[in-house]
């Protein structure tokens, strides 16, 4: 789509909203446009593949608070929470709530655990937590109501470079990694060494 009347697409789970600019065109001439657009370009259009960008994650303990309670939820280990976790790709649907905020899914039921009747007022940046059958990661330090099982050592949203490691249309695969990984992967971001691992997923549809 290459119309220099559009200024922002925004896609969510089941919308896309279409930004353009009211002084290049009007709303009867764009939608004329738009209607002829789909009718001769989305049914032939196709993702032949997408990025899979790979998030390290310490799980448990200060990282991780709410991992035995997703284990207890889900009637197992913390250690299977975290297999079940790592075990799967999740697409981003979109992003929100917070910059860089993914909604990713969809986890597994056994550990599809609610969000907290009583949110936290402060959620450490880098936190990766579970919402029902969502997944997703705090991009900064915020509230926030969902299951904290575990932390990255990414900066995930730099405002003097606020585009983000991923977008909607990519697939998170968490990797568990050390405290000592952690603290590892930390100093590198800081000193710009880090380089986060992506590789290409050929399409098969939403898994």
């Amino acid at each position: 789509m290459n119309k220099p009347e559009i200024v922002d697409l925004i896609p969510a789970y089941h919308t896309l909203t279409i930004d353009f600019d009211p002084f290049q065109t009007d709303s009867e001439n764009f939608i004329v446009w738009l209607s002829d657009f789909l009718q001769t370009h989305l049914a032939t259009t196709q993702v032949t593949s997408s990025r899979i960008v790979e998030i390290p994650v310490c799980y448990g303990g200060k990282y991780g608070p709410d991992l035995a309670d997703v284990a207890k939820f889900a009637g197992t280990s913390p250690a299977e929470v975290i297999r079940l976790h790592t075990g799967s790709l999740y697409y981003i649907y979109l992003l929100g709530f917070l910059p860089g905020f993914a909604y990713a899914g969809f986890v597994v039921a056994q550990i599809a655990m609610p969000r907290l009747e009583q949110p936290r007022v402060k959620i450490a940046a880098g936190s990766v937590g579970i919402a029902g059958k969502q997944t997703g990661m705090y991009p900064v330090d915020s509230p926030g109501g969902w299951r904290l099982i575990g932390q990255t050592p990414l900066k995930l949203y730099d405002p003097h470079s606020p585009l983000p490691y991923y977008h909607a249309g990519d697939w998170l695969k968490f990797k568990a990694i050390s405290p000592a990984e952690f603290h590892a992967i930390r100093r590198q971001v800081k000193a710009g060494t880090f380089q986060i691992k992506t590789t290409v997923k050929e399409s098969g549809g939403l898994e």
